[in-house]
């Protein structure tokens, strides 16, 4: 025996049912994207190249009071970069290198690199 005022109420439910579910698994897959770590993660490597080229000028200013700055003989790379920039992370040593006076990337990832040029001081 058919049950003729259930019937069309069912179908409608699971329509309801599977357009919520779509939208949760379309809502969540967008929170956790890696655009928004992607941003993280360029804005965090920016703020630490304006901080090293900071600290490389803070270095020029007093080799300048002292009479010993010669931006053609300001070279410096690895771990003597310590020594000009005390603040910089040991994974960055191996990035960047002082080039006549001037913070110079030299590691491979693309990005890093683009992000570098984009950093102003």
């Amino acid at each position: 025996m058919l049950n003729k005022g259930k019937s069309g109420k069912s179908l409608i439910l699971l329509v309801i049912v599977i357009c919520v579910m779509s939208f949760a698994i379309v809502f969540v897959s967008r929170l956790f994207t890696n655009s928004g770590l992607d941003k993280a993660e360029e804005e965090a490597f920016k703020l630490n190249v304006y901080q090293y080229s900071l600290q490389i000028e803070t270095y020029k200013t007093q080799m300048v009071q002292n009479n010993e700055y010669n931006e053609q003989e300001f070279n410096v790379c690895g771990v003597a970069l310590k020594t000009v920039i005390p603040d910089i992370i040991e994974t960055d040593m191996s990035k960047f290198k002082i080039e006549e006076g001037k913070l110079i990337y030299i590691g491979v990832d693309e990005r890093e690199k683009q992000w570098t040029q984009e950093v102003k001081i």
